[in-house]
């Protein structure tokens, strides 16, 4: 389905983000080198707000873990290490597993920022 997000195009600043809700899901929009992007504002390694984390390139950081998705695309680009030496290793190696950000399909109704949510 296809709603309006209540934004505008001329509202949104560069290299930023709005969060916002619809049919109960957190949701990012923003603008990043003048393209419009839109993700679920849940990190999909453990859940954190993505809203608290911040860019690298193109990608948003999650504050938590410091993995980094790409906002266009959704795909985990990086894992932050967490080995402190050689000798470390990790109790459940399923841990640092994640999916790949969700990304929601934006259109554009002149001002208007509409989105589509499955």
């Amino acid at each position: 389905m296809i709603f309006d997000t209540g934004l505008k195009l001329s509202e949104l600043k560069e290299n930023s983000f709005e969060k916002i809700t619809i049919e109960k899901e957190e949701i990012l929009i923003g603008k990043r080198n003048n393209r419009v992007f839109a993700f679920n504002n849940r990190c999909p390694h453990k859940g954190a707000s993505l809203s608290k984390g911040n860019f690298h390139g193109d990608n948003v950081v999650c504050y938590m873990h410091g993995y980094e998705y790409d906002i266009f695309t959704g795909k985990l680009e990086n894992m932050k290490s967490w080995k402190k030496d050689e000798a470390w290793i990790e109790q459940n190696e399923h841990w640092r597993q994640s999916d790949d950000l969700k990304i929601y399909k934006i259109q554009l109704d002149h001002e208007k920022i509409l989105i589509e949510i499955n």
